[in-house]
């Protein structure tokens, strides 16, 4: 489980290393440099927060 408003964020990414060391990585930093590409966990407030949508019945 990740901490703070990035574990329910549609835009983190989990990147796992090949030596096994497993990092968070918000896609937003690709396309805007006012993101973290790896933020401090935990993340309480931030801009670009987007729920990941819960699929629906």
């Amino acid at each position: 489980m990740i901490p703070g408003l990035c574990g329910q964020c549609c835009h983190a990414r989990l990147n796992q290393t090949r030596r096994g060391p497993v990092y968070l990585r918000c896609q937003l930093a690709s396309v805007d440099e006012a993101f973290p590409r790896y933020p401090r966990l935990p993340v309480l407030r931030c801009a670009g927060y987007q729920p990941v949508e819960e699929p629906t019945e």
